[in-house]
């Protein structure tokens, strides 16, 4: 009886231990943020500064004209030429050239509590969008298999010849559905974002309103977040 007794408190002492870690986690959380050209910009900084206010365990990467594939290495274009950003700690690099991290390594170094996904608008460049369905799943069902939350941010509104706005829809439908059917929580940044009509460009947005964005971003991240603790 005795043993039984002490048994009954080592396994009770144990899930209190447990329990601890997982709160103590909950109230700095680990971190992961992968995206393309659009958190290069002035996004993915303004979004990095709003979550280091809720844990000093954020890490970006931003790395341009990715797309799902891009991160999980199974296309021979891993390798950025146009912009790489990467933030962890005090330690910044911001290159032309980089070898785009492999997603699934980033997993499992890291051990995220939340893993955030800004992908979406090098989708909605291809002439088939939904070519791109199978690698989101594999990527959303990564973040689930590492026990993670996964928190997608989809593409915002475009207007250029390549990303037309009825291709954004048409991927961030498709982005939506796979997130709702993958338990992943998603950002809809058509709902956030309106192009200047006055930007030739089509894609990218000016310093302040990229700003504006991540803001928005930000706030609806960090109420996922709350969810969560």
């Amino acid at each position: 009886m005795l043993a039984y007794v002490s048994m009954k408190k080592s396994v009770i002492a144990i899930v209190l231990s447990l329990s601890s870690v997982a709160l103590m986690s909950a109230e700095n959380p680990v971190i992961l943020y992968v995206g393309d050209s659009h958190s290069y910009g002035k996004l993915g900084g303004t979004v990095e500064k709003n979550l280091s206010g809720v844990s000093s365990k954020v890490v970006m990467h931003a790395s341009c004209g990715a797309t799902p594939n891009t991160w999980l290495g199974t296309l021979k274009y891993e390798k950025t030429v146009c912009g790489y950003w990467m933030k962890e700690g005090e330690t910044e690099v911001r290159l032309k050239e980089h070898q785009t991290p492999k997603f699934k390594d980033e997993l499992a170094r890291l051990r995220p509590d939340v893993t955030i996904i800004q992908l979406g608008t090098n989708i909605a460049a291809s002439s088939k969008p939904q070519n791109a369905q199978a690698s989101i799943e594999v990527m959303m069902k990564a973040v689930s298999t590492e026990g993670s939350k996964c928190i997608w941010v989809g593409p915002p509104d475009a207007n250029s010849k390549v990303v037309t706005r009825a291709k954004v829809i048409e991927v961030n439908k498709m982005i939506s559905n796979l997130a709702s059917k993958n338990g992943c929580e998603y950002i809809d940044s058509l709902k956030l974002t309106k192009f200047p009509a006055n930007n030739s460009e089509g894609i990218h947005y000016p310093p302040n309103l990229s700003t504006e964005w991540g803001v928005k971003v930000s706030a609806e991240v960090l109420k996922i977040i709350k969810t969560y603790q």
